[in-house]
Order: structure tokens, then sequence, then C-alpha cells
């Protein structure tokens, strides 16, 4: 089950993943991911971290695009930008204007030796769930209102 409205266990850092984890977390966050969209919650990715889980590994299912983060960290960003009304499955309803990355440099070496880059969405989405991870919430990049 997503865990919904409770910062304190949310803002857990977690701990890295061990290869003999990778398969069954996975499982886990696409079970839960599903579930979420089939009650209309559409969301895109899920961090462990989010159905109480505190290993670093999340998902993302977009589109046709499937990808993996498991013990990923953002080496680099690029071109700061603000993202208009970013959601989480964490805090239903909640919308906020974002400052993100139109594109990030991602390290995936500590198990696989996989450094990759995302752009657009995409970037908005890995850093999302990769925040997740480090106990950092979407809320605490948001846009100040004047």
């Amino acid at each position: 089950m997503i865990i919904s409205d409770n910062e304190a266990i949310l803002r857990i850092k977690c701990e890295d993943v061990l290869i003999n984890e990778i398969g069954s977390l996975i499982d886990t966050l696409c079970l839960e991911l599903n579930y979420a969209n089939k009650l209309g919650k559409s969301g895109v990715g899920l961090a462990a971290s989010q159905i109480g889980i505190a290993k670093n590994i999340a998902i993302i299912r977009y589109s046709n695009i499937e990808l993996n983060l498991i013990n990923c960290k953002i080496k680099k960003g690029f071109d700061s930008d603000i993202y208009r009304q970013e959601g989480c499955l964490s805090f239903p309803g909640r919308i906020e204007d974002t400052y993100r990355f139109q594109e990030i440099y991602i390290v995936n070496n500590l198990i696989y030796p996989n450094n990759f880059i995302v752009t657009g969405f995409l970037s908005v989405i890995c850093q999302h769930e990769i925040d997740h991870l480090n106990g950092v919430l979407f809320f605490d990049r948001k846009v100040e209102k004047k």
C-alpha cells in the first residue's frame, strides 16, 4: 500500500539495494504502481520508500519506457527550470510548481556499471523518484509564490 501524507516515514533516507533483493523489490513496486493506476491515481513512478521499504530502488513506467533506478545518484543537472503542476502518489490532490533540471546525468554504478542521461519529463520523473530515496519530497522544491 502506498503511504499517504506521512512525512516522517517518507523522509527516511534509503539504504542501498543488494543484488539478491532486486527482482522481488521490482515485482512489488510494479504491483503497487499497477494497483494505484487501476484505482485511477495515474502514477508514472514509485519509490520503495513510498511503500514502507527503506531501500534505494524506484521504478518508472511512463509511455513505453520502463526504467528501474537501483542505487542511483544524480551526478549533475543542467538547465534548471520551473516544472508546472508536479504531483505525487503519496500526497493525493497536492500539486506544486517545482524547480527541476531539464537534463540530468545519473550514475548507477554501485551494482550495475550503467550511467545515463535523461531529459524533459523523464528527467523530472527521475528527479522526483531519486528525491524520495533521499527523503526529499516534491514540495521541498516548490516555487515560492510572490
